[in-house]
């Protein structure tokens, strides 16, 4: 029978991940009978994505293993071995001599054959890799990935001094303000072998890039990439691999997967949070918003400007996308001159000049305002 889950999931063609595959009834009917109802939806799927074939065999490997038995185990008696292996894997508690993933009357019976104990020993470990390849810890999957590019040049390592930030020159020209204990790592040169220039951060750092179109910059963390031409930002990480990605300048991608895949885009006053146990890209408005760079007057003077008039003045001067009903504030007007206060206090001012309020938004201002008379 087709769960819940794997009908959402079928509507949507969404199994991304290995765990996705294992744990869904209806693949598993599939791998083990072949001929099911789900059975042309699999191999069409299959079919459409060629690049996830590493993946599908992983999976049949573990499904395969746990039914090495006369009498296979249940679904849910699947789901639960499966959860657990998952489990002691991220704990580092898995034995695989003194806790092999199977109930007694599994293994614990006499196997018809010798080779069938050679076969479920294989199954396990194959499960027990295939787990580590598709669910490793972040600091390995994305460290990993950063020495994968290096490996033709030695990794140079850079540290912040323990009671100041530490200001670097990369051989390309871009600076890197370390803050106090952290740590940069990159090639020698900078370049890697696919023509990229690729750092590793732990800790806290404001990056200043000098552009090339021709070799974009990544900076790895424990669980993101952020791929830059030429920008300002700042990437804050921390020990359980929480990580802020905050514009200043230009704009920046930031990917929560190794293919850079599924990419949040950041302008100037945006930033990043990705929280592992969300396990997603959160975009805001940074704490401090700043004028854009380049632009030599920062001042708004008002006098009975219309307020469609002023809400793009704003926009224009952070970068902070401003969205509002123009039909709504047609008529309404703002007289007054605002200089160093900071953009949430212009914002304030300007929204209670026609009581309106206003709320922050994937990254945007969205305002709701009554209109004036």
């Amino acid at each position: 029978m087709t769960s819940k889950r794997d009908k959402l999931y079928m509507a949507n063609e969404e199994y991304n991940t290995l765990e996705d595959l294992v744990f869904s009834h209806s693949f598993r009917n599939w791998v083990l009978k072949g001929d099911t109802p789900e059975a042309d939806f699999w191999s069409n799927w299959v079919a459409r994505n060629p690049e996830k074939t590493g993946m599908v065999n992983h999976a049949k490997a573990i499904i395969f293993a746990l039914q090495l038995n006369l009498r296979p185990l249940s679904d849910d008696a699947v789901d639960t071995e499966v959860r657990k292996v998952l489990q002691k894997l991220k704990d580092g508690r898995l034995n695989l001599i003194r806790e092999i993933p199977f109930r007694p009357g599994i293994l614990g019976r006499r196997p018809a054959r010798a080779w069938t104990i050679a076969a479920a020993i294989a199954g396990i470990f194959i499960l027990v890799w295939s787990v580590r390849i598709f669910f490793p810890r972040p600091q390995e999957k994305f460290y990993q990935s950063f020495l994968a590019a290096t490996t033709t040049k030695p990794v140079r390592r850079q540290t912040g001094d323990a009671d100041s930030t530490k200001n670097l020159t990369l051989p390309d020209g871009s600076t890197v303000r370390l803050t106090r204990g952290s740590k940069l790592s990159f090639p020698d040169g900078l370049l890697t072998a696919n023509h990229r220039r690729e750092v590793f951060l732990e800790g806290e750092a404001f990056f200043n890039i000098t552009h090339d179109a021709s070799a974009p910059f990544y900076v790895y963390t424990r669980s993101v990439i952020t791929k830059v031409l030429g920008t300002s930002f700042t990437v804050k990480t921390t020990a359980e691999a929480r990580t802020i990605v905050a514009v200043t300048s230009g704009k920046v991608s930031v990917y929560r997967k190794i293919d850079l895949s599924d990419g949040v885009i950041l302008t100037p006053n945006q930033q990043i949070t990705y929280t592992p146990g969300a396990d997603r890209l959160d975009r805001s408005i940074t704490d401090q918003p700043r004028p854009l760079a380049g632009l030599a007057d920062t001042t708004l003077a008002f006098n009975a400007t219309p307020m469609a008039t002023v809400f793009r003045r704003l926009q224009t001067l952070y970068g902070i996308s401003i969205l509002f009903d123009e039909e709504t504030v047609t008529g309404c007007s703002l007289s007054v001159t605002m200089g160093k206060e900071s953009f949430y206090e212009k914002l304030n001012i300007i929204c209670k000049a026609i009581d309106a309020s206003w709320e922050a938004i994937d990254g945007n201002i969205v305002i709701t305002a009554p209109g004036c008379k």
